[in-house]
């Protein structure tokens, strides 16, 4: 089971961090921006897990399956603990609450038709459940669960969003120059000007040597005036 743990700048609405994460961390943003891509998994203790080897976001897609331990728990008392969950063959609803709507909320809101877009592509191309495009509330929430605070998931959230602002280096050329890095900036200007230093001095040998050669052809055939 994954561990609780409250994020103050994730879960209070006063932030500049909650006012940002949930537009920010859109699927579509996060190809655009980072390159990230999508991958399913059946595990949900891998969702939302990334990995940085392949710049993948692993999502655990099956939403049907999350909405029916909504319905299981939807009537019980608020504070069911975990192990009462189980016994009614159901996970924990706080759980099942973040992981439904970090998919349906937060990485494709159905709202954005983009997001919806990208959605039907990953059904068809990585056999996404078609569930995630349906959005219920009155048979699975009770009237207090429209927003949630994230205990379960909001470690890897403000990950996510900590490699959206701060992408890590790829290619060796991005290790070389790591962005958002000031005295990478200076080696690289540093590197530029050298570069064009060597190639204008180039230049300007090549046109030397070619009039060196005109001069030397001129004296070898000279050209009478008298003619």
């Amino acid at each position: 089971m994954l561990p609780l743990t409250d994020h103050p700048g994730l879960n209070d609405t006063e932030t500049k961090m909650y006012m940002d994460i949930k537009p920010s961390l859109m699927a579509r943003k996060l190809k655009k921006r980072i390159g990230m891509k999508v991958r399913p998994t059946n595990d949900l203790r891998s969702h939302l897990k990334i990995d940085r080897r392949t710049n993948t976001l692993e999502v655990f897609h099956h939403v049907a399956f999350l909405k029916e331990h909504l319905r299981l728990t939807k009537d019980s008392p608020r504070n069911l603990n975990i192990e009462d969950s189980l016994r009614l063959g159901a996970l924990p609803r706080q759980l099942v609450l973040e992981c439904l709507d970090s998919i349906q909320k937060i990485l494709f809101p159905l709202s954005d038709a983009k997001s919806r877009s990208l959605l039907q592509s990953l059904m068809t191309r990585l056999s996404f459940d078609p569930d995630c495009l349906r959005f219920e509330s009155a048979s699975i929430r009770n009237p207090d669960e429209k927003d949630i605070r994230y205990y379960y998931f909001g470690a890897r959230l403000t990950d996510l969003y900590d490699e959206l602002e701060h992408p890590r280096p790829r290619s060796w050329l991005q290790k070389c120059f790591e962005r958002r890095s000031g005295a990478r900036y200076t080696m690289m200007a540093t590197l530029a000007g050298v570069l064009l230093a060597v190639v204008l001095g180039m230049a300007g040998l090549a046109i030397s040597a070619y009039q060196a050669w005109i001069g030397y052809q001129q004296w070898q055939h000279p050209v009478n005036q008298g003619q």
